[in-house]
């Protein structure tokens, strides 16, 4: 049973009886009058404990982007009836109307042997499993002070992917792969060692490339042979889930970060028919996606990095290089998002990356902070000049480290949450022109 707001004013109704009258039986009169009216209320409300209520699974969806709960309802009595959708805080249910509250309440009217849709919009504000709750039902007696209310156990899970931002950056990256491919309209053409196809000569063409007996057979002009870029390589990510993953940059976390980057360098790497795996842990691998074919990379990289939460605990890089060497020496390309930290790039990367170098290029992709790179200009307080001071000598440290990998043949590319994902392709289309992977 439940009351409404209104059992309160028929309450407050009987004050004035009760201060002209202040005795026992007047107040006990009212009280049982009201008591009555609550109970004759709760008896005439429609029986909701015989509803069939069915919740339908919601389909997985990216963070960030709206989805629906389908719940259907089916009664055998018309009736008019309240339904709260309850999911968890995360999901936002009713997220159009959060402005008011109640966003993921319905007041229906039931139609005796029909199924009635009642949709609730969601809004995942995080990657992960967000549960749904219990589906409340209300129903109020004609009085509208008291009703029915049955909660009905329903268990959903829906499937909150890692958010694509730089989705809307993919076009122009697979742009400049075609570009690279020399399949654009552009007048530069892809190098690799893969023949592809003969052309007259023009200015600019390398030498090397001539061919000789087609040369010889056409007599008019020079003949030139075009390489198409290599294909079918083996690009594998590492996602770095430690204690620095878990660094929050602006909005979103250092690891969300990652994952953006990884996915929109896997959509890039799949168009260019490249194979692509993917390896996350911090001391052990926690999750793992080997070579999924190439028109389901997105989906399958971005379920297995839908559990993924940064650990507060120092990566073992030597553990983890074990992982990466169980793919054998046929990698064109290993990406290792994690940021340059000095003190562990001297403990424990440093010399395993130099290890992997002998066999495979390796490429640091670091989410920097967008904040410290501004933290040396303000030096309006005396704190501020300390935090200068203090970014300042940060800024000399990591310099040395890059200087350190650049002199062991380790490329590294650094950028900002929204600009390291292009960076990323930009320099993976670099070295597949260059015919280097």
């Amino acid at each position: 049973m439940i009351i409404n707001w209104r059992t309160a004013v028929v309450v407050l109704l009987g004050l004035p009886l009760v201060i002209w009258k202040p005795y026992t039986p007047v107040v006990g009169f009212w009280v049982l009058f009201v008591l009555a009216l609550v109970l004759l209320d709760v008896a005439l409300a429609p029986n909701i404990r015989k509803l069939q209520v069915n919740r339908l699974q919601p389909r997985s969806v990216r963070a960030l982007q709206p989805t629906e709960s389908v719940i259907e309802i089916t009664s055998a009595k018309n009736m008019q009836i309240q339904v709260r959708d309850a999911w968890q805080p995360s999901a936002q249910a009713g997220y159009p109307q959060l402005t008011k509250p109640f966003g993921n309440r319905h007041k229906v009217k039931l139609t005796a042997g029909e199924t009635l849709r009642i949709t609730t919009p969601l809004l995942p504000s995080r990657r992960g499993k967000l549960k749904a709750d219990h589906i409340t039902v209300r129903a109020w007696g004609p009085l509208q002070l008291a009703g029915r209310q049955v909660s009905y156990e329903s268990e959903a899970v829906l499937d909150a992917l890692p958010a694509f931002p730089s989705m809307k950056q993919l076009p122009r990256a697979l742009a400049k792969l075609q570009i690279a491919e020399g399949q654009a309209l552009a007048k530069q053409r892809g190098q690799g060692t893969e023949f592809d196809s003969l052309r007259e000569w023009v200015d600019g063409d390398d030498v090397r490339s001539i061919d000789w007996r087609a040369t010889a057979r056409h007599s008019e002009s020079i003949i030139v042979r075009t390489w198409r870029p290599e294909r079918d390589r083996h690009i594998l990510m590492f996602l770095d889930t430690s204690r620095v993953s878990a660094v929050r940059l602006a909005d979103v976390t250092r690891l969300d970060a990652q994952m953006d980057a990884a996915l929109l360098l896997a959509g890039v790497c799949a168009k260019a028919n490249d194979h692509i795996s993917l390896v996350a842990g911090s001391q052990d691998v926690r999750a793992k996606c080997v070579r999924p074919q190439r028109n389901q990379v997105l989906g399958a990289m971005s379920k297995t990095m839908t559990g993924l939460e940064a650990e507060i605990i120092e990566a073992d890089w030597t553990k983890l290089a074990h992982s990466i060497n169980d793919f054998g020496n046929k990698l064109s390309l290993v990406v290792i998002f994690t940021p340059v930290e000095p003190h562990v790039l001297e403990a424990t990367l440093l010399p395993v990356l130099a290890t992997l170098r002998k066999h495979t290029k390796i490429l640091i992709a670091s989410v920097t902070d967008p904040e410290l790179a501004h933290l040396h200009e303000r030096k309006e307080t005396t704190r501020d000049v300390y935090t200068a001071a203090a970014a300042i000598s940060v800024n000399e440290k990591h310099d040395r480290a890059l200087a350190g990998l650049q002199a062991a043949g380790i490329s590294v590319v650094e950028g900002t949450p929204d600009k390291l994902p292009m960076q990323v392709v930009d320099h993976y289309l670099l070295l597949k022109s260059q015919a280097e992977l």
